[in-house]
């Protein structure tokens, strides 16, 4: 009976260090995977911006998803054919779109892109210019990223003291 116990406890024992070493292998390749994801969206977002500043809606046509939902500083929202019309006919013309931060965080097969900027545009012929943090949604859908949501909100100008 000491002998069955002793068997038992070293097989549990086994067990337990194969399920730690794999799981630990695991956990190393989904961080490697994350890194990859991470690295994947941001220059999909690189390659997106430098993109619209050229007018080219191609890209915008492959990575935003059917059912895309953007929303400007402004609160008015647009949908994918939308979005893409609004650069197609001049609508909405880039210039500049310099980030100066970006950070995504995974989840699983979604990401969000978190970042800030400042973008130079003009909307129907009149120039902005506007500094805005973005939350950006990415979702890997039959193996390719697809951004199923974009808003944009403006910085506001810090507070003074009186």
């Amino acid at each position: 009976m000491t002998q069955m116990c002793r068997m038992l406890g070293t097989l549990f024992f086994m067990v337990c260090i194969t399920g730690l070493v794999f799981g630990q292998e695991a956990a190393n390749t989904g961080s490697n995977d994350h890194a990859g994801a991470t690295q994947q969206v941001k220059q999909l977002e690189q390659q997106i911006r430098t993109a619209v500043i050229k007018g080219d809606t191609a890209i915008l046509e492959r990575y935003l998803a059917n059912d895309y939902v953007g929303i400007e500083p402004n609160g008015v929202g647009a949908d994918k054919s939308q979005t893409i019309q609004e650069l197609k006919d001049g609508t909405v013309k880039y210039s500049a779109i310099d980030v100066t931060e970006e950070n995504v965080r995974m989840y699983g097969n979604t990401a969000i892109y978190n970042g800030r900027g400042n973008v130079r545009l003009t909307i129907k012929g009149q120039p902005q210019t506007a500094d805005v943090r973005v939350a950006i949604v990415w979702v890997k859908q039959n193996a390719e990223w697809k951004r199923v949501s974009f808003q944009a909100t403006r910085v506001q100008p810090a507070a003074t003291g009186s």
